[in-house]
C-alpha cells in the first residue's frame, strides 16, 4: 500500500492518532502480553514445549498486529463505501443541482441519504463545519477533503472547493464531475468482468488438477502401502477450500449492484417466501427422514432432499426476470414522462395517464397503479416510492427516488429526467454484460459439476474393481514380488467424501452463479437442486455403466 494511502487511512479515524494509540492500541499490547504471561503461569509444563513455546510468543505479537491494522481494515472498509456510491452521489447532486438550491441545503439533503453509508458521514461532516461553524464551502470540503479515507472523494472535495471559490456554477461543475464519475465506475465495473471471464477459466483449470489429485489419493493404495483414511479428507478439504476462496474473490472482484432493492416496502414475492421458505425447509427435513428409514442409497437421499428448493428458486427466477423486463422499459417510460411535462406544459400526473395506456410491458400494470394513486392527489411523494418498491428494481429504486427528491425541491422536470435517463442507460448497459457473463458461468459450472461427479464415481466403480481383485487372488498372501502395494479400499468412507465434494460444489457453485448476476439472496436454491440433481444422475448413471463394463 502506498505511503500517502497509508496515512490517508490512518487520518481517517475519529480522532488523532497518538489519541487512539493511547487509548487503544498500547492498552490492547499489553493485554496481549497480560494474556501470554498468564498462561505462562497457569501452564509452566507447556511454556517449555517446542511448539507451544512459539505459541505463547505469538500472543502478544498478534494483538500487537490487531492494534495497528484495525484502523487500516475500518479506513479500507470506509474507502470501499464511499468509493462504491460515489457516482451515484454525484448523479443525485446533479439532480439537486438543477433545483438551484443553496450549496448548503444540497449537502443537508444528500447527508440523510444513509444507503450512502460512509459517504454520508463525510457530507454530513461538510454540512456541520458550515451550519456550525460556519466556515464556507470551499473550506469545509477541503477540511474534509484531508481526513477522508478516500482519495476519489478527496480529489472531488478538492475540485468543489476551487470551483466555489472561482464562482462557477454548481450545475455545469457538477454536470462534468458526474460524467467523469460514471466513466470511472464503468470502466472498472467492465474491467472486474473482464477479470471474471478470466477467473472463470482460472477456475476450470484448478478444478481439473484437484480432480485429477483426487483420483491418484484414492488409487494410490494400489501403488504404495498407505491408507487413504487421512490423506483423501485433507485432499477433498482442499477442493473445498479453494472453492470457497474462488466464491471470495468474485465478491471482492465485483462491484455490489444488487437486481432487487433494499427499501422498507418489500415485494410480493418476499412476501410469497415468508411462507414458503419454512415450508420448504420442513419438507427436506421430512425427506432426508424418509430416505434414512428407507434405506434409499445415500446418492439419491441427497437428491431427494434438495428437491423442495426447487420451487422458490422458481418463484425467484420467475419474478427476477420481470424485474429485469421493467428495467428494460423504466428509461423508456421516464424519457416518455419528461417529454410530455415539457412539450405540453402538462402536469407530471396527466403525462403518467397518458402513457398508463401505452404498452410498457412488466412495467405496465406498476404504471397504471401508479397513475390512480397519483390521481388521488394524497401524497405524490409516497406513490412514486410505492411505485418503486413495486417494480422491485434496486435501478428503479434509486433513480425513482432522486427523481421525486429532484421535483419535490423544484427541480426542472425536464432537466432532471434527461439526467436520469442518460445515467440508467450506462449502467444498464454494463448490467447487460454482467447478465452474460453469469451465463458464461452458469454454463462452465454446470458442465464443471457433470464432469467432476463422472471423474469421482469412476474412480468409485474402479476402487470397487480392485478390492475384488484383491479378495479373489489374495495378493497380499502370495510370495510372488508384484509392484503393486494393493490394499483393501473403504467405499464407504470414500463415497461419503465424494458426495461431499459433490454438495460443497454444488453449493458453491450456485453461489457463484447468484452473486455473479447480482441475484435475490435466496436465488441460489434453484442451482444448487439442479447441479445436485444433475450430479445424481450422472453418478448413477456413471456407476451402472462401469459396473456392466467392469462386471461388477
Amino acid at each position: 500500500m502506498p505511503s500517502g494511502n497509508f496515512k490517508r487511512l490512518y487520518q481517517s479515524i475519529e480522532m488523532p492518532v497518538a489519541t487512539y494509540f493511547t487509548k487503544y492500541a498500547l492498552p490492547l499490547v499489553i493485554a496481549g502480553i497480560a494474556v501470554a504471561a498468564a498462561l505462562v503461569y497457569l501452564f509452566p509444563e507447556l511454556a517449555t514445549d517446542g511448539i507451544f513455546r512459539y505459541v505463547f510468543l505469538a500472543i502478544p505479537i498478534l494483538f500487537s498486529v490487531l492494534a495497528i491494522t484495525f484502523p487500516l481494515l475500518q479506513g479500507e472498509r470506509r474507502k470501499m463505501q464511499i468509493d462504491r456510491n460515489l457516482h451515484l452521489f454525484l448523479i443525485r447532486m446533479s439532480v439537486l443541482s438543477t433545483s438551484k438550491l443553496p450549496r448548503k441545503k444540497m449537502l443537508e439533503i444528500l447527508s440523510k441519504v444513509k444507503e450512502y453509508e460512509a459517504l454520508s458521514v463525510e457530507i454530513e461532516k461538510i454540512y456541520k463545519l458550515m451550519e456550525f461553524w460556519n466556515m464556507g464551502l470551499a473550506d469545509a470540503a477541503r477540511t474534509v477533503a484531508r481526513k477522508t479515507p478516500s482519495p476519489a472523494l478527496a480529489d472531488f472535495l478538492d475540485r468543489l472547493a476551487h470551483s466555489s471559490d472561482a464562482g462557477e456554477d454548481i450545475e455545469e461543475f457538477l454536470s462534468k464531475e458526474r460524467d467523469v464519475a460514471v466513466n470511472v465506475y464503468l470502466n472498472k465495473y467492465e474491467t472486474a468482468l473482464k477479470d471474471l471471464d478470466l477467473l472463470n477459466e482460472i477456475f476450470v483449470a484448478v478444478l481439473i488438477a484437484l480432480m485429477f489429485m483426487l483420483v491418484f489419493i484414492a488409487l494410490l493404495p494400489v501403488f504404495v502401502d498407505v491408507s487413504i483414511t487421512l490423506i483423501l479428507p485433507g485432499v477433498a478439504l482442499l477442493f473445498v477450500i479453494i472453492e470457497v476462496l474462488v466464491l471470495y474473490l468474485v465478491k471482492s472482484l465485483l462491484p455490489s449492484d444488487p437486481i432487487w432493492h433494499n427499501m422498507e416496502e418489500r415485494t410480493e414475492v418476499d412476501e410469497t417466501l415468508k411462507t414458503v421458505l419454512p415450508a420448504t425447509y420442513a419438507a427436506c427435513v421430512a425427506l432426508a427422514i424418509f430416505g434414512f428409514y428407507a434405506r434409499v442409497p445415500l446418492t439419491a437421499v441427497v437428491a431427494l432432499v434438495v428437491t423442495p428448493l426447487l420451487y422458490p428458486g422458481f418463484l425467484i427466477r420467475r419474478e427476477e426476470k420481470k424485474v429485469r423486463a421493467r428495467d428494460e422499459n423504466y428509461d423508456a417510460f421516464m424519457r416518455a414522462v419528461g417529454s410530455y411535462a415539457a412539450s405540453a406544459g402538462s402536469a407530471v400526473t396527466d403525462g403518467v395517464g397518458r402513457l398508463s395506456k401505452h404498452d410498457f410491458g412488466e412495467l405496465t400494470t406498476g404504471i397504471e397503479v401508479l397513475f390512480k394513486r397519483l390521481l388521488t392527489r394524497i401524497d405524490q411523494i409516497r406513490a412514486w416510492n410505492l411505485f418503486a418498491a413495486e417494480t422491485g428494481s434496486n435501478l428503479i429504486s434509486k433513480f425513482t427516488e432522486m427523481y421525486v427528491v429532484g421535483l419535490s425541491v423544484g427541480g426542472k422536470v425536464d432537466r432532471v429526467i434527461d439526467i436520469i435517463s442518460t445515467n440508467f442507460v450506462k449502467l444498464m448497459g454494463v448490467r447487460r454484460k454482467r447478465y452474460q457473463a453469469s451465463d458464461n458461468m452458469l454454463g462452465t459450472l454446470y458442465g464443471m459439476s457433470i464432469g467432476i461427479t463422472f471423474t469421482l464415481f469412476s474412480a468409485l466403480s474402479l476402487m470397487n474393481l480392485l478390492n475384488q481383485m484383491n479378495e479373489q487372488f489374495a495378493l497380499s498372501q502370495t510370495t510372488i514380488v508384484l509392484p503393486i502395494a494393493l490394499q483393501s479400499f473403504d467405499l464407504s468412507l470414500a463415497e461419503a467424501i465424494f458426495l461431499l465434494i459433490v454438495f460443497a460444489h454444488a453449493l458453491i457453485s450456485a453461489n457463484l452463479i447468484a452473486f455473479s448476476g447480482g441475484s435475490h439472496k435466496h436465488s441460489f436454491y434453484i442451482n444448487f437442486a439442479v447441479i445436485i440433481w444433475m450430479s445424481t444422475v450422472t453418478a448413477l448413471v456413471t456407476q451402472m455403466m462401469l459396473d456392466k463394463v467392469l462386471n461388477l
